[in-house]
C-alpha cells in the first residue's frame, strides 16, 4: 500500500460506492469524511509535530477506574474495538491497545480465511491502520504514528511464507 488516495478522494468514492450499494455502509462513509475535515483542520494549524504513542507495562499498576475504548479501522476495512487500560497520572497507553488490536485482528475468522489461513498464526500479515479514534473522547490519533509504532508487529513472521498463501489465495480467486 505504497500509494494512498487523498482523504478527500477516499471520503467521495465511498459515498458514490455506497449510493450504488444495496446494501451501504454509511458508517464507514462518515468516518471518511470525519477523517477527511478534520485532516484538513489540523493542517491549517501550527506546525506538526510527531505524535509519540505511550506504551509501558502495566504488570504493577492498579487499575482504579474503567478504561477508554478506540476503534481502530484498517485499509481493508475490517475495525478493532479494544480498551486502553492505562496507569492513573500517565498518557493514555494506546501503543499497548495497537498491539492488542493487531492480534485481534489476526484472531477474526473471516480474515483468517480471506488470507488463506485456517487458524491464528503470526505469517498472517496485518495491513496499515486507517484510522484510530477513541471511543470516549472522540479524539483521532495520528496514523502516521500508530503504523509506525506498529510496523514490527503488523509484518508478518514469516513473510516468505505470506507471500506463498497470499499468492495460493489470488490465484483460487
Amino acid at each position: 500500500m505504497a500509494h494512498h488516495q487523498p482523504l478527500t478522494l477516499q471520503a467521495q468514492l465511498a459515498y458514490d460506492a455506497a449510493l450504488n450499494s444495496s446494501c451501504p455502509d454509511w458508517r464507514a462513509v462518515a468516518e471518511l469524511f470525519h477523517a477527511a475535515t478534520r485532516k484538513r483542520e489540523a493542517k491549517s494549524s501550527k506546525a506538526p509535530q510527531p505524535e509519540v504513542l505511550a506504551d509501558y507495562n502495566l504488570d504493577r499498576s492498579k487499575l482504579k477506574c474503567p478504561s477508554p475504548r478506540i476503534a481502530v479501522r484498517f485499509m481493508d476495512g475490517e475495525a478493532v474495538f479494544t480498551h486502553v487500560p492505562s496507569a492513573p497520572g500517565k498518557p493514555l497507553n494506546v501503543g499497548r491497545a495497537l498491539r492488542v488490536a493487531v492480534a485481534m485482528y489476526r484472531s477474526r475468522r473471516t480474515v483468517q480465511q480471506r488470507n488463506g489461513f485456517r487458524d491464528y498464526d503470526r505469517a498472517m500479515p496485518v495491513p496499515e491502520i486507517f484510522q484510530v479514534r477513541c471511543l470516549e473522547t472522540d479524539e483521532l490519533f495520528d496514523v502516521d504514528a500508530c503504523n509506525e509504532h506498529t510496523a514490527a508487529e503488523r509484518a508478518s513472521s514469516a513473510s516468505e511464507r505470506a507471500a506463498a498463501m497470499l499468492h495460493d489465495t489470488l490465484a483460487a480467486a
